[in-house]
């Protein structure tokens, strides 16, 4: 971590600290939740809210094998099925506040946080409404008024600053709004931040004028004529719902066609390295560089590729090997059949990947590496780096090789 990151941290830190104790503008703090009446939803006040159900009492299954649900870390077993009543909600004359950390709420013209389309986290976890992180808030800044209505993208955790989750968490929320109808009332697009390229990348891509982006952590209070939220695309778990992979994969596949030039050259196998990050390194990748080099692998560092570069290296590979992290999102761009093989330390591993390689047809395989040292929970997990057996890496490849060359020779016998 650099100074200048550390030194932001702090300053971050130490607002969050004092916001807690030192009281100043007041009046903004919630007074109450305000609930939603799904089964009569004519009985929401209409001054306060209107609901739009977009997928009620959705079924989200998680589709894993039984030896990965097994393994995955006791800090984060995974539900098997998940209900979640996907809403957009307008809220006319509200506001917004988020820490652009862990809470985003959205209030009401009566100072109500709304349930649903609000999300507070604490460790990791979604809490109840009436536990918002906003309620133990004491000090407010006033609002910046936007004219018109704002859409809110807004995500706890790290959507600010993580291409999965902004893939996963972020994104996915134009598809519910434009399933409610409303996509064109829309006068403002806030999201998390613009600091990175592949947030600015792929919201041109979508097609998301810049003139019409807020920027949340440069206006954490805001206010509008009306705001519209919608609920999380992972509810309040993590289990990733089919509709958001084929969301994905219909928005930004289309542009896999396109002619432009790339930095790196397309191959059938990519290796997705961790080189650009302080966490979750491979200690022996150039050991296993070289037993990866007669298989013809290329090495892919995913942040410095932009979004289109992405989608054409993805959409053309055969095979993506990769230790578990952000620059496996790129799966979303996979042809069904990829081979995905994800390594994991003992000590970290979740489901999400897996997850969605199954409800994207992919032919998922994974590694499990030993760790030295017992893990407790998810901040440390998150940070043990990994040292592969590449043995159990080339069994992998030299067995799809095999099958390969059987489905050839059993199609030349068809011929002939």
């Amino acid at each position: 971590m650099n100074i200048k990151t550390f030194y932001q941290k702090g300053i971050k830190r130490s607002k969050k600290i004092l916001g807690r104790i030192i009281p100043y503008n007041s009046k903004y703090k919630p007074g109450g939740v305000c609930s939603i009446n799904l089964d009569e939803p004519e009985r929401n006040n209409p001054r306060e809210i209107t609901v739009h159900s977009v997928y009620p009492k959705h079924e989200t299954k998680l589709m894993i094998s039984e030896d990965l649900y097994h393994a995955c870390s006791e800090y984060w077993k995974p539900k098997r099925q998940v209900c979640t009543n996907y809403m957009v909600v307008e809220v006319p004359n509200g506001r917004l506040y988020t820490d652009n950390e862990s809470s985003v709420a959205i209030i009401s013209r009566y100072n109500r946080v709304i349930e649903n389309v609000s999300l507070s986290l604490v460790s990791g976890k979604v809490t109840e409404p009436n536990l918002n992180n906003i309620f133990e808030q004491r000090y407010f800044t006033v609002p910046k008024k936007f004219d018109g209505t704002v859409f809110s993208l807004l995500t706890g955790g790290a959507g600010i600053n993580n291409i999965g989750h902004w893939f996963i968490d972020v994104l996915p929320r134009l598809h519910l709004l434009r399933k409610s109808g409303l996509y064109d009332s829309v006068d403002w697009f806030m999201v998390p931040s613009l600091r990175y390229d592949f947030q600015v990348e792929t919201l041109e891509l979508l097609g998301i004028p810049a003139s019409k982006i807020i920027e949340g952590d440069k206006h954490p209070h805001i206010a509008a004529d009306c705001i519209i939220a919608s609920t999380a695309p992972r509810g309040n778990h993590t289990l990733v719902p089919e509709w958001l992979c084929t969301y994905i994969r219909e928005s930004f596949l289309p542009f896999a066609e396109e002619e432009s030039e790339m930095i790196t050259p397309a191959a059938p196998c990519l290796y997705i390295s961790r080189s650009d990050s302080s966490i979750r390194n491979v200690q022996n990748e150039k050991e296993l560089l070289q037993e990866l080099a007669p298989y013809g692998f290329s090495t892919v560092v995913s942040s410095k590729l932009s979004i289109r570069e992405k989608i054409k290296l993805f959409s053309r590979a055969k095979v993506v090997l990769g230790a578990t992290g952000a620059g496996l999102i790129s799966m979303f761009f996979c042809r069904p059949g990829t081979k995905m093989i994800e390594i994991f330390n003992e000590g970290f591993v979740i489901e999400p990947f897996y997850d969605i390689a199954t409800k994207l047809d992919l032919d998922y395989e994974y590694i499990i590496c030993k760790n030295n040292r017992k893990v407790k929970n998810a901040t440390q997990g998150q940070r043990e780096h990994l040292v592969v057996e590449t043995d159990k890496v080339l069994a992998i490849l030299d067995k799809m090789e095999e099958e390969q060359e059987r489905r050839k020779s059993a199609k030349q016998a068809e011929v002939a």
